[in-house]
């Protein structure tokens, strides 16, 4: 009898701790999806996809990776705003359609990003390079001023439209330089670099990837880079806060983030389990190759950092006037 007592006792501490093992791993339970508000292949889309692909396996569930795009970003974005705060239902969070969009068209906001969403984590920094044709007889962007003044001319930038990430960064450089030029806008990075090389604009700004393939081919040179600290892939090239331009950092960004409200037993699994992926060799190498730098920043800190980037963002654009282009 004792020993038949002994046993169930023993069985039934196995029980509980078993199914109080079932209940800390209820999450996830099955598939979670990560929605990307941009196109298929583009740096950003590209990051989340190894995202995914290395944050299955942590957490034993397939990680999907679904395009919702339009209305720069916000549409995707605010699908997700909309969603069940489950944990299973995320967005790649940008500039765009967390900072800049909001002030730039507040009338066609279906979310308020502050509010129905939170972070997740941080992802990557997405810097810019200024460009100019390789002929050109400078190599920084004093250099082109000091050439622009000397020619008697107004400067000419293509970006992707007006409101971009490139469209404010050029804007505010201007403002800062205190000199105008004339803004070009094209349907894309790809076509304001085929203008640029072409001799339609002076000179342009965009992120890495949309330029790289022609600064390995040397028909343009870079002149600075538009974020707080050199980039990682270019350490040659010199920021505009080393060329003079005082606390100059304008550059994007890339977050996961979720409906607002989401279970903390799952931000906590997904704020570890991403920490982790972000120490791999394999992401870290493939962010850098993809002109994107890892970006090193907990949790608790990224709310105020994203209050802190919208004010940033506001002041930029009211600042040049890009509201009312």
């Amino acid at each position: 009898m004792k020993l038949h007592k002994v046993l169930a006792i023993g069985l039934a501490f196995s029980y509980l701790t078993f199914t109080a093992t079932l209940a800390q791993a209820a999450w996830p339970e099955h598939p979670i999806k990560i929605v990307v508000p941009f196109p298929p292949g583009n740096s950003s889309d590209v990051a989340m996809r190894l995202l995914a692909e290395l944050l299955s396996p942590r957490l034993g569930q397939a990680v999907v990776v679904e395009n919702k795009v339009g209305a720069s970003g916000t549409i995707g974005t605010g699908f997700v705003a909309k969603q069940p705060a489950d944990g299973y239902t995320l967005v790649m969070g940008s500039t765009g359609p967390l900072a800049i969009v909001p002030s730039l068209r507040p009338e066609t906001m279906t979310y308020d990003p502050l509010v129905n969403l939170e972070p997740i984590a941080a992802i990557a920094w997405a810097p810019q390079v200024m460009v100019v044709r390789s002929d050109e007889p400078f190599d920084t962007v004093r250099g082109l001023i000091k050439h622009a003044k000397e020619q008697g001319q107004n400067l000419t930038y293509g970006t992707p439209g007006v409101g971009t990430t490139p469209h404010l960064v050029i804007s505010k450089f201007l403002h800062d330089a205190g000199i105008s030029g004339m803004h070009i806008p094209y349907k894309g990075g790809v076509q304001s670099l085929t203008g640029l090389i072409g001799g339609q604009i002076d000179f342009m700004s965009d992120n890495l990837p949309v330029l790289a393939s022609a600064l390995q081919g040397n028909r343009v040179k870079p002149i600075g880079v538009t974020s707080a600290e050199r980039i990682p892939s270019l350490p040659e090239v010199s920021t505009l806060a080393e060329q003079g331009f005082k606390d100059f950092n304008m550059q994007g960004w890339i977050l996961l983030m979720a409906p607002t409200g989401v279970p903390d037993e799952a931000k906590q699994r997904l704020e570890k389990e991403v920490a982790a992926v972000m120490q791999d060799e394999k992401m870290r190498e493939r962010l850098l190759g993809l002109g994107l730098v890892p970006m090193s920043m907990p949790r608790a800190q990224i709310p105020a950092f994203l209050k802190d980037e919208a004010r940033k963002w506001k002041e930029v654009i009211e600042l040049t006037g890009a509201k009312k282009h």
